[in-house]
């Protein structure tokens, strides 16, 4: 089974400890987490869409190879954990623009 994989600061203590909640609270199934500053992280990461190049964000490479940024990501990466952090995906009703906002105010506070 291929999993999706979350790129998360390592750097960052909040980011890490996301991270560990993600591992805690995740389907092992469905979610892996690495850290962006890690050799598989790095490897990855210069294999990131030009779209997406500069962005300063936790991103996710869905099993299907697409990647994505910013609120996009955190409601992708809910959806493959169990109940009841699966519904934190139902953040994607709310337009995209809104979502970047919050996370970009959260982000800062790292």
């Amino acid at each position: 089974m291929t999993r999706s994989t979350v790129l998360f600061d390592d750097a960052c203590g909040k980011c890490s400890r996301w991270a560990a909640f993600i591992d805690r609270n995740g389907s092992g199934e469905r979610l892996r987490t690495l850290g962006q500053e890690t050799e598989e992280g790095r490897e990855l990461l210069a294999a990131r869409p030009p779209s997406l190049e500069g962005v300063d964000s936790v991103f996710i490479v869905t099993e299907d190879g697409h990647w994505h940024a910013r609120s996009a990501a955190v409601w992708r990466i809910a959806s493959r954990m169990g109940l009841p952090w699966s519904l934190g995906a139902l953040a994607f009703v709310v337009p995209w623009p809104i979502r970047d906002l919050f996370y970009e105010l959260y982000a800062r506070t790292r």
